[in-house]
């Protein structure tokens, strides 16, 4: 039992190389089945829930046996995506020039409180950078930066 144990962790450790620990977990349950291995000696192995092992083997039995290796996007939606249009306009009046100030606007128009971090993120994946125009922070501001690119062609 010891040996079977050792040769599982370097298979794990192997294809960790190569995939994330749950492709790795997928793969392997799908080869334990295919050579049909006990679901409960599978279930106790890798760890998986006897829902996740029926649902990879009734993949592997369908059409949709490649969708195994798909792993999905789960990406939680931000709650500023819910003001985005009030946040946007806001910031294309131009009144706002620093990440603070964009912190209270959104604090008092949203109610949201969120720290200068995650609204840089969230300014970015949207278009928006700071521009520095001038020497001074004042003359600095957030735009969309469409408008930039568009004029360096």
């Amino acid at each position: 039992m010891k040996k079977s144990n050792d040769r599982a962790g370097k298979v794990i450790k192997i294809l960790g190389r190569f995939f994330c620990a749950t492709l790795v977990k997928r793969i392997i349950c799908v080869v334990l089945l295919a050579f049909d291995v006990d679901i409960e000696r599978i279930q106790g192995e890798l760890g998986l829930s006897y829902k996740s092992i029926k649902k990879y083997e009734r993949m592997l039995d369908s059409s949709e046996y490649e969708d195994i290796i798909h792993m999905g996007e789960h990406n939680r939606a931000s709650e500023l995506d819910d003001f985005k249009d009030v946040i946007f306009a806001e910031l294309d009046s131009g009144a706002y020039h620093t990440l603070h100030q964009i912190a209270v606007m959104i604090k008092e128009k949203t109610g949201l409180e969120r720290s200068r971090n995650r609204i840089q993120i969230f300014l970015r994946k949207h278009g928006y950078k700071p521009l520095k125009v001038g020497f001074f922070p004042c003359e600095s501001k957030w735009g969309k930066t469409e408008g930039f690119l568009q004029n360096d062609s």
